[in-house]
């Protein structure tokens, strides 16, 4: 009796273990996957399995043709998680719930960047001879966090002006180190991730908006991998081109990260107007029409029976670049604007055109008293004429 029971009380997984070997032996050759094709790993970053042998070959697929640029870089990538580079998102303390607000917003579009608490230092920290301030710090802890560049929010006079520093760090993790074997013969060398200190990038962030602020009707995939837009001025004016490769370092997802999706559902968009740049967060919509009809139109006008419309998700904000250095978070200046204007001076023309307008009023009150003293009635000749003495 007790034999019966645990032949009836066996595994699950045996049992399908055993099925699993009877179809293998029925079907030798049914269960083996094929090379992913080039066109595959340009839409997803894992690799995926083909379809069965029932599945339409690939010379009945319909393949659209790939651009020379893409057709070189798919032919020097295998598709895995090589791009190894970390982003390290922290802020100053003392910043409002708009910049919280904001950095959250950023950690969520961000899937390789980490996490760190609010960085307060004081005036008289050295950093280990390597500087001091805020740059000191911020390096020593992307040096332990492991992080190749970093995106730090700066605040000032309580929360009023608000400043963003892009850069590398001065730290890096050296793989660089050799084995020597027993004859003193190099046996391996390890591999570098990325260069020593900076570029960096200093901005003056203004218009921020959040997600729950703007309430907009986009919406993406949590960790998916974002098209990054550039306009023309990026690639026309000099210092530009350095800010471009920051922003990609930053804001571009690595290929394989194990937080990311293998999907592209967002645009993000830099332009360069009035000489600050404009940052948006769009999502990539693709509709069907419903009825033939509409799909024959559409297709008339657009060439395909889908239309594609970008939809704004946020946040958004503006980058106005003060400085650029050459190391990180100081060093050699590569770059000065000298069109921008610190706020701190602007508050203080604005302070000083309403003490302006209190000291002409108080003016024009003492001239005004003045006046009246200055007026002096003169005595009339007739007053006495009809007196009683």
């Amino acid at each position: 009796m007790a034999k019966k029971r645990r032949q009836e009380a066996e595994p699950e997984a045996e049992v399908a273990e055993r099925v699993d070997m009877e179809t293998e032996e029925e079907h030798p050759g049914e269960g083996e996957d094929d090379q992913d094709d080039a066109n595959d790993e340009v839409l997803s970053s894992e690799e995926e399995d083909d379809d069965d042998d029932d599945a339409p070959s690939s010379s009945e697929r319909t393949v659209l043709p790939l651009p020379t640029a893409i057709k070189s870089s798919i032919a020097n990538s295998d598709g895995r998680y090589h791009n190894k580079q970390r982003l390290l998102v922290l802020s100053s303390r003392g910043i409002t719930a708009r910049y919280r607000h904001l950095l959250e917003d950023l950690r969520s579009l961000i899937p390789h960047s980490k996490k760190e608490s609010k960085l307060d230092v004081g005036k008289n920290y050295s950093g280990g001879g390597s500087g001091g301030g805020y740059g000191a710090a911020v390096n020593e802890i992307a040096e332990v966090r492991g992080c190749h560049s970093v995106l730090f929010l700066e605040c000032r006079k309580r929360g009023q002006d608000g400043y963003l520093w892009l850069g590398r760090t001065s730290h890096a993790n050296d793989y660089g180190g050799t084995t020597a074997g027993g004859d003193g013969d190099v046996v391996g060398q390890k591999k570098q991730l990325m260069i020593s200190g900076g570029p960096s990038v200093k901005f003056h962030i203004t218009n921020i908006h959040t997600m729950d602020e703007l309430k907009m009707t986009g919406n993406c995939m949590r960790g998916s991998r974002p098209v990054l837009s550039f306009d023309s001025s990026f690639d026309a004016v000099d210092h530009l081109r350095l800010v471009k490769h920051l922003l990609v370092d930053v804001f571009g997802t690595p290929r394989g990260h194990p937080k990311s999706k293998p999907f592209v559902d967002r645009v993000m968009g830099f332009y360069y107007a009035d000489g600050k740049i404009w940052v948006r967060n769009y999502q990539i919509l693709e509709e069907t029409a419903s009825t033939a009809k509409e799909a024959n139109d559409q297709k008339k006008l657009t060439g395909h029976a889908h239309s594609t419309s970008l939809i704004e998700i946020g946040p958004r904000f503006i980058l106005n670049p003060i400085r650029i250095f050459r190391g990180s978070f100081g060093g050699q200046t590569l770059y000065v604007n000298e069109s921008f204007v610190n706020p701190n001076v602007i508050r203080s023309m604005k302070k000083k055109e309403e003490g302006d307008k209190y000291v002409r009023r108080k003016g024009a009150e003492n001239k005004r008293k003045r006046r009246d003293e200055s007026i002096v009635v003169p005595k009339d000749p007739l007053s006495d004429v009809f007196s009683l003495k």
